[in-house]
């Protein structure tokens, strides 16, 4: 998998910059290695999420989608707003239904 140009940005529906960055690539290769050749998937959960959520960890929230091509599972992204830049700090693959644990 080809490298992609980073830092990427995208605004999410608040209105606030969010960047995938270097260390968020790194994390992909190491711990999601199946979601490398989806950072614009990545980056579209986070400005257009289907459902939306706070993180346990203060400063933190959570964006969902359902994929694309299996609509039974879900593309959780997390984003840390607790520093400078904003930065996605990791994604992975859900089946249980973010809308339904409540």
């Amino acid at each position: 998998m080809t490298r992609p140009d980073l830092p990427r940005t995208v605004t999410d529906p608040d209105g606030r910059i969010v960047e995938f960055n270097e260390w968020a690539w790194n994390h992909i290769i190491v711990e999601r290695p199946q979601l490398l050749g989806d950072v614009d998937v990545i980056l579209g959960v986070v400005s257009a999420p289907e459902f939306r959520e706070t993180d346990p960890i203060p400063g933190r929230e959570r964006y969902y989608r359902r994929r694309v091509t299996d609509k039974v599972r879900w593309l959780r992204v997390v984003v840390d707003f607790n520093q400078a830049p904003v930065v996605v700090v990791t994604a992975f693959i859900q089946r249980k239904d973010p809308t339904r644990q409540r």
